[in-house]
């Protein structure tokens, strides 16, 4: 018994090791220094224009020190396995993940400064991994994702000492976000629910070891795996100082375009591609502007790619207003006031809104009534010939109720992937010191009474991703025979 127990504390060391090798300690790193290499310990914020972790203003704990070809930092090692907590954290601390080696969520490395140059190295985070711009320390360090220079965000840096973090109540911000969950979900069944009870109670143990603001955020992306609606998000301000600079970048995702590159437009032997990248903003007019072009290409066959479209407001509609010859009924969309009427089908108290103009309007209209009925009319030009929608996994949000709404009326086919099953309207709720609350509070059905969330669209012609364009032109070229 005593050499297998030797030997297998000589293995779980090891691994430990193995896990924990490559990452820098945090404990007794003097605070950072300002010139040369970086070295210390650091509070690093991240600023990100958007909606939901890791947007905003988010600062986190790195150490770092000098490496063979310039530096080496990362955020507090093991921290993964003790906000998962239970056997999946053991593990991770046990073994290490490749997605956060040595427990650390985020890692940056790279050359140092030169006096006539920047230095490109690398911040690495679960959720992407991204180039960094390292110019000097007075100045912002630029973010672009790995195979764009498009700028997706900046980073700051400053001397830190570990004993003066964390610098939130996580545990009263808890408080703050239960207050405004049990007050404003879209269902108050929904927040009754054991899954949603059991994020509560992951959240306050997991907030508990948090020791800055990213490490708390990844506690809640933890807590809510299992929560049973989507758009439910936290997030820091974005300091104002960095707000002009970033209006131009995407309020998503690392992975989707800027606002420029939303709407694309590609044509093949007289099969024109759609490609809409994501649904943001107000205006109705890039849509109309793709449509008068489309139109004028004539094509036999259109294609709208969804596919990796987070969605954004009510202006995905607008592309269905291009593609019907009389109104449609696309869904209700109601809060938690009118929730036992729409369900039971009882709309003729609700309006009937054939557009709206702004976010502002579509939060008035809920206010005010609770819920309202949207009805899509026709907008020249139209196109009358064949339509394929592609949609994968991560087709999601303002882009379902789209295409449900073409499903339902047999305007187009629908190739690829069961969406995203993420369709509820959020409002934006301030839960003290600097922290910002997004409840989903506004639910939707279908024009046949589909509710979405949780749900998604299952396509009429299923095939992966990867696969579904080739799909949609075969699709479009038997109609054409």
């Amino acid at each position: 018994m005593r050499s297998h127990a030797t030997l297998l504390a000589v293995c779980v060391g090891c691994l430990i090791v193995c896990g924990c090798a490559s990452v820098v300690p945090h404990h007794d790193q003097p605070p950072g220094a300002m010139e040369g290499v970086p070295r210390g310990l650091y509070a690093v914020t991240v600023h990100v224009r958007g909606i939901g972790p890791f947007c905003g203003s988010t600062t986190a704990l790195i150490a770092a020190e000098p490496s063979e070809d310039g530096f080496r930092a990362n955020s507090r090692p093991r921290a993964a396995g003790e906000l998962l907590g239970g056997l999946p954290g053991f593990y991770v601390n046990l073994i290490g993940d490749k997605r956060v080696p040595g427990g650390a969520f985020l890692h940056w490395y790279g050359p140092a400064p030169g006096t006539d140059r920047a230095a490109r190295g690398i911040f690495e985070s679960p959720r992407a991994n991204l180039h960094a711009d390292f110019y000097s320390y007075d100045k912002p360090i630029e973010l672009r994702p790995m195979d764009d220079e498009r700028l997706f965000g900046l980073m700051t840096l400053a001397p830190a000492i570990a004993g003066d973090f964390p610098k939130t109540d996580y545990s009263a911000l808890i408080d703050r976000i239960d207050a405004e969950l049990r007050a404003n979900l879209f269902d108050p069944a929904a927040y009754e629910a054991p899954e949603t009870q059991g994020f509560l109670r992951r959240l306050r143990e997991a907030g508990r070891k948090a020791r800055d603001d990213a490490e708390f955020l990844m506690a809640w992306m933890f807590a809510s795996r299992h929560l049973t609606f989507s758009h439910c998000y936290v997030g820091r301000e974005l300091d104002p100082e960095f707000e002009s600079r970033l209006a131009e970048t995407s309020s998503t995702s690392p992975l989707t375009p800027g606002k420029s590159k939303a709407i694309s437009i590609t044509s093949d032997e007289e099969i024109v591609t759609l490609r809409i990248a994501s649904f943001e903003g107000d205006s109705y007019d890039g849509i109309d502007e793709a449509f008068a072009d489309i139109i004028g290409r004539d094509p036999r066959g259109l294609i709208i790619d969804l596919r990796d479209n987070p969605g954004g407001t009510y202006i995905s509609g607008r592309v269905a207003a291009h593609l019907i010859e009389s109104a449609v009924d696309m869904g209700v969309f109601f809060d938690r006031r009118a929730r036992s009427r729409v369900l039971a089908r009882e709309l003729s108290d609700f309006p009937t809104v054939t557009s709206i103009s702004s976010e502002d309007e579509f939060n008035s209209l809920i206010r005010e009534h609770g819920a309202f009925v949207g009805i899509v009319e026709p907008v020249d030009p139209i196109y009358a010939g064949p339509v394929v929608v592609l949609v994968n996994a991560k087709t999601a949000s303002a882009c379902e109720p789209l295409v449900a709404g073409l499903q339902e009326i047999g305007r187009a086919t629908i190739i690829g992937e069961q969406t995203a099953a993420a369709m509820l309207w959020i409002t934006e709720h301030e839960v003290g010191e600097g922290w910002i609350l997004w409840v989903p509070t506004v639910d939707y059905l279908t024009g046949q009474g589909v509710r979405l969330d949780g749900r998604g669209v299952v396509p009429d012609i299923e095939t992966s991703s990867e696969e579904a364009f080739q799909a949609a032109r075969k699709h479009l070229n038997a109609v054409n025979r």
